[in-house]
């Protein structure tokens, strides 16, 4: 008879709430950076280009983290990274408070990604993989939509920066990653179930086996998925590198929109509180599609993801229409129709990540992947600022985004998961 106890409540949906709050703080500058950068470009008058520069050091510091902060949470555990990761977060956005010159600006923004990365997504899917196997989809998309509810923020970032001035705003964020976070990860998180002394999905021992079976009788190669994928052997394969592209194509066109979209808006005559409520439909709509990733399993990850990549594409097409403020309903069809596949996108890359290389070394190839995500979501608001800057408008910057989307489109298709793992419910 099994001694593990099966507590009413299972722990790990307390380890996946902790990483829902975690997520929202790590990426809670980089999902509002445009309500933050709306209002620095009014009260400084710097060049867009020059001012959203920023964040691509930002994010070009978190992709060379990315693979770093992964390797110290599996050395240290969760308890020690993320707290102290919290508090190096609460210093770089208290020091954004001090800016007054645009190299403070890079610094200070660049400076958050080390606390932003030893926080955030990469540490945190290793442990939520740990506590969660039958239900693991569904956590995931859940930690996933952690990220985008961030931009749920928006409304109440722009009351803050109405009331506090920016400044304020940033240090109000700090407060809330050294104070509130730091404290609650330290004392609650856990890295793995047998540190409570419970199984994963808080299943027994026959449960698990059965588990375990049914997953093995989804593989269609098995010589491919009883690997022991490292990132040495990954790199060596074609599906690895298209699969690297689609995360790279992908956060180039996702972050371009995160980051220009309320310029872009009050560019057509909108307020930055209209557009803060925008940026909340498209993240909340963001949040719906994460946790309804579960779809991939009915339909399957390139069926899904082409369908997602269709109705982001329809989004690009609605906002580049947007040109006045004659048609309100417009920007709210913008973020239905983009922020729902963005999140939805999001989740099925994650799983069709795992779905091909996932084993005891996927924190270190995922980290890798993150990293190129991260690059391509430095190089994109760069270019549509610079784009803007020189031609005064973001016309040229959409032939990009079109391609971006159909090529990411395609790209699953060629990393075909479903040639390694059917999807459990279309295989019936």
């Amino acid at each position: 008879m099994s001694s593990v106890k099966k507590p009413i409540i299972f722990y790990g949906w307390i380890v996946l709430a902790l990483g829902f709050l975690a997520m929202m703080v790590a990426y809670g500058l980089r999902y509002n950076f445009s309500v933050f950068y709306d209002a620095i470009l009014e009260d400084f008058g710097w060049a867009r280009g020059a001012t959203v520069a920023a964040l691509s050091i930002n994010l070009i510091i978190y992709a060379l983290s990315a693979p770093i902060s992964g390797s110290l949470a599996d050395r240290f555990g969760i308890r020690k990274i993320v707290p102290l990761g919290a508090v190096l977060l609460g210093l770089a956005l208290a020091a954004c408070n001090r800016v007054s010159a645009i190299w403070q600006l890079y610094l200070f923004v660049g400076l958050t990604a080390f606390g932003s990365c030893a926080v955030g997504f990469v540490p945190h899917t290793a442990v939520v993989a740990n506590w969660f196997s039958r239900r693991r989809g569904l956590a995931l998309g859940v930690l996933n939509a952690g990220i985008i509810a961030s931009a749920l923020l928006a409304p109440g970032v722009e009351y803050l920066i109405a009331t506090l001035n920016w400044r304020g705003a940033f240090l109000v964020f700090a407060g809330v990653s050294a104070v509130i976070l730091a404290p609650l990860a330290a004392i609650f998180q856990r890295q793995r179930p047998e540190d409570k002394g419970l199984k994963a999905d808080g299943a027994g021992e026959e449960s698990t086996l059965k588990e375990q079976s049914a997953s093995y009788e989804l593989i269609v190669d098995k010589e491919w998925a009883l690997q022991d994928w490292t990132l040495a052997k990954a790199v060596k394969t074609a599906r690895f590198w298209w699969l690297a592209m689609l995360f790279l194509l992908w956060g180039l066109y996702a972050y371009t929109f995160i980051v220009h979209q309320v310029p872009y808006l009050t560019d057509a005559g909108y307020t930055r509180a209209f557009a803060a409520r925008v940026v909340s439909t498209f993240g909340a709509l963001g949040v719906a599609g994460s946790v309804c990733t579960f779809i991939s399993d009915r339909i399957g990850r390139e069926f899904t993801f082409t369908l997602a990549s269709g109705s982001a594409l329809a989004g690009v097409i609605v906002i580049m229409l947007i040109q006045n403020t004659l048609h309100p309903w417009m920007p709210y069809l913008y973020g239905v129709l983009f922020g729902f596949p963005l999140g939805l996108c999001s989740g099925v890359a994650l799983a069709t990540a795992a779905d091909l290389f996932q084993g005891k070394h996927f924190g270190t190839i995922m980290g890798v992947l993150v990293g190129l995500l991260i690059g391509g979501g430095a190089i994109g608001p760069w270019l549509a600022g610079y784009i803007f800057d020189v031609t005064g408008n973001y016309a040229q910057a959409f032939p990009l985004i079109y391609f971006s989307v159909f090529a990411s489109a395609a790209l699953i298709w060629l990393a075909a998961p479903r040639k390694v793992r059917k999807v459990r419910y279309a295989s019936r």
